[in-house]
Formats: structure tokens, sequence, C-alpha cells
């Protein structure tokens, strides 16, 4: 179902968490650099929509209001982390169900396995670099090139003037082509 859709289907809980969990789970996990985090954040996300969507006006999209929801909570879970050391202390064997099926989703396999390869490469440096960029500067770029928002509702959801998320953009894809350069034979800027 597209989220376009929204004004024809009447929104659920069960709609909100079929059709955008992955939605925001994707949106906090680049924010947060941490599938844990994103997780909590997700979920709290969700349940926090839910509760409210009761009072959701339609004065902006649905999906507009969730990704201010989704921001804010990943700033906040963000400020809240800096706060308190980190602790890792993951089990890969968590990812197992006790019939030893795995809990994620598969991929189907490559037609080329190299190719699957070098993309999986390709987009392990595209995500590193993205990581390594500033706070700052990553979450207007994952806002605007990956999440496809306008700069105004950037610089409306994290508190910013339009110029200041040009700016910044700006300076985030900068940074990204001069340390993706090397490994994929562009010229640095």
């Amino acid at each position: 179902m597209e989220p376009a859709l929204i004004a024809e289907v009447p929104l659920t809980p069960e709609t909100v968490f079929r059709d955008y969990a992955p939605r925001v789970y994707n949106l906090a996990r680049r924010m947060l650099g941490n599938d844990a985090d994103a997780e909590d954040v997700t979920q709290d996300v969700l349940l926090q929509v839910v509760r409210k969507l009761g009072t959701f006006r339609g004065d902006s999209s649905f999906t507009t209001w969730l990704h201010r929801v989704t921001v804010n909570a990943a700033l906040a879970h963000r400020r809240k982390s800096a706060a308190r050391p980190e602790i890792n202390a993951a089990d890969p064997i968590d990812n197992f169900l006790d019939s030893g099926r795995n809990l994620l989703p598969s991929k189907p396999l490559a037609l080329r396995p190299e190719q699957a390869a070098m993309d999986r490469e390709s987009q392990g440096l595209i995500e590193a670099a993205i990581a390594d960029l500033p706070e700052a500067f990553r979450d207007v770029y994952l806002l605007a090139d990956v999440e496809e928002l306008p700069n105004a509702e950037i610089a409306s959801l994290l508190e910013l003037s339009v110029p200041a998320v040009k700016s910044r953009l700006h300076r985030a894809r900068l940074a990204l082509r001069e340390r993706l350069a090397r490994h994929f034979g562009g010229p640095a800027a």
C-alpha cells in the first residue's frame, strides 16, 4: 500500500505499524547509527503515534507528522545517550529463533555473486562515510538526500533556517564526495 493513499485508507494502529514502521526504523537507524537505538526509537515513535492518532488534525500530511515525531525522538534519544556511557553487548545468536531460523529477512541470491559483493562493499563504504559525517551535517543530509524532504521542512524539523539547511547540505555533500573519491575513482572536491 502506498503511503500517499492515506486519505483513502483510514489510519488504524495496524496500518500505521504495517505501512510506516520500516520508514520510521530506517530514518532512526540512519540518524542514530545503531540498530538497538533505532529499534527503541521506532517503538517509542510508533506507540506515541498510535496513542495520538485521534488527535492528528491533518494540517500537514501524515508522513510529515511522522517524520517530525521520528526526528524529534531520534534527537532526544541522542541527547539522552550522550549523557551516559555506551555498552555494547550484542550477541549474534540473538538473531535466531529456537528453531534455528534467522529473525532478519533474508535476501534472494544474486545472479552474479561478484556484483552482489561489490554492491555490498559500495553500500558499506557509503553508509560508513555518512556515519562519519558530523551529526549536524548527517541529519540534514539524511533528511534531504535519503528521505527526500524539502529544505523548508528540514529547517522546520531541525529548527534551523533554510539557508543553514542549504549550507549544511552542501558541506555534507562535499565531505562525502571527498571521503568517497578514493574508492570510486572520482576527483576530490
